[in-house]
C-alpha cells in the first residue's frame, strides 16, 4: 500500500468520526430557525451551528444545546440516532419503533456519557438507559444538559456543546457567512497553536528536488526559503516572531491563505487538509507536527 493510500485509509474501512478528530471547533454560523440548504434534512427545522475544528480544521454542522455565538470555542459531541421498542399502551395496544437522538461525549473516566436530545417522556428515557447500558456498560445516560457540559468540563474542554453528524460538511456547504468567518476562524485557530506551526516551520522538508514545502507558503520565494532553511539551521524558531524576522511577512497570514486554499480544494499540494481524493499529493503535516511534538 502507498503512502498516499494509508493517509486517506484502507479501501472499505470508515473514516473516524469528526468528534473523534476534533475535540473542539469555533463556530461559524448560527441559525437558531434552522438552515434551509442544509445538507443533513434534519437539521433544516431545528437551532444549527456550522463550525471548524480547531484540531484538523475540519468542517462541520451540528445542534448547538444552547445558543452560541460567532467564532466562540465549542465541545464536539457525537450525534447518535437510536431506536427503541415501546411496549403496548392503552392507545396503542402493539409494540412500536420509536427513533431519536443522542449527544454522546466520553468522559474523562473512559466512559461514555449519552443525552437524548428527543426523548422528553421518562419511560422513553429509562427504556433508551435499559437497552444503551446492557449493549455497552460504559454508557452513561444523562437526563439533563448540566450533567453533560460537567462532563466536557472536567476533561478541560469548553462547557457548551454542539452535537455533530459522521458527515463532515465540504467548503461549498457553508453559509455565506459562514464562509466570511472562516478566515479569521482558522487565523485565531493559528495565533492558539503558535507552538505547532512554530514547529511546521523548523521540520518542513522537501516535496521533490525542486520545490519545498515552504515554497509553498505566500511570500516564500528561493531567496526566502534559504535564509529561513540557514536561519532554523543555526537555531530552531521559538515564536512566529523569529519567523517573521526572517520571512519580512506575518507567518499567519501566510498559514491562514495556505489553509483556507486547502480547505476549498483549490490546492496543487495539501500540506495539512486531507484532500477530497487520494490524488493530490498529501503532506499531511498536522500530524507530523504532533508526532514531532510528542517526542520532545
Amino acid at each position: 500500500m502507498t503512502r498516499q493510500a494509508r493517509e486517506h485509509g484502507r479501501p472499505g474501512r470508515p473514516e473516524p468520526h469528526p468528534a473523534e478528530l476534533e475535540r473542539t471547533a469555533l463556530v461559524l454560523d448560527y441559525m437558531p430557525t434552522g438552515y434551509y440548504a442544509d445538507p443533513h434534512r434534519e437539521h433544516r427545522e431545528t437551532p444549527i451551528a456550522q463550525v471548524v475544528g480547531t484540531r484538523r480544521f475540519t468542517l462541520a454542522d451540528g445542534i448547538p444545546l444552547e445558543e452560541v455565538d460567532l467564532l466562540e470555542e465549542v465541545t464536539l459531541a457525537r450525534e447518535v440516532p437510536r431506536t427503541v421498542l415501546l411496549p403496548p399502551s392503552p392507545r396503542t395496544p402493539r409494540p412500536r419503533k420509536y427513533t431519536g437522538l443522542l449527544a454522546c461525549l466520553p468522559g474523562a473516566d473512559k466512559r461514555i456519557y449519552c443525552l437524548p436530545l428527543e426523548y422528553r417522556d421518562k419511560e422513553l428515557v429509562d427504556l433508551l438507559r435499559m437497552d444503551l447500558e446492557a449493549a455497552d456498560p460504559r454508557i452513561i445516560v444523562l437526563d439533563r444538559l448540566e450533567a453533560l457540559k460537567s462532563v466536557a468540563q472536567e476533561k478541560g474542554l469548553p462547557e457548551k456543546i454542539v452535537v455533530i453528524p459522521r458527515r463532515p460538511l465540504r467548503y461549498e456547504e457553508l453559509s455565506d457567512l459562514a464562509k466570511r468567518n472562516l478566515e479569521e476562524a482558522v487565523a485565531r485557530i493559528i495565533r492558539k497553536r503558535e507552538a505547532d506551526f512554530v514547529t511546521f516551520f523548523n521540520i518542513a522538508q522537501p516535496i521533490n528536488i525542486r520545490l519545498h514545502s515552504l515554497s509553498l507558503l505566500k511570500g516564500v520565494g528561493k531567496r526566502t526559503l534559504m535564509t529561513l532553511l540557514k536561519a532554523r539551521s543555526q537555531r530552531p524558531f521559538k515564536s512566529f516572531e523569529d519567523v517573521k524576522k526572517v520571512l519580512k511577512a506575518d507567518p499567519v497570514e501566510a498559514l491562514t491563505e495556505k489553509i483556507l486554499e486547502e480547505i476549498r480544494g483549490e490546492a496543487k499540494y495539501y500540506l495539512f487538509i486531507k484532500p477530497p481524493s487520494p490524488e493530490p499529493p498529501f503532506l499531511n503535516y498536522l500530524e507530523k507536527i504532533e508526532r514531532a511534538r510528542s517526542k520532545r
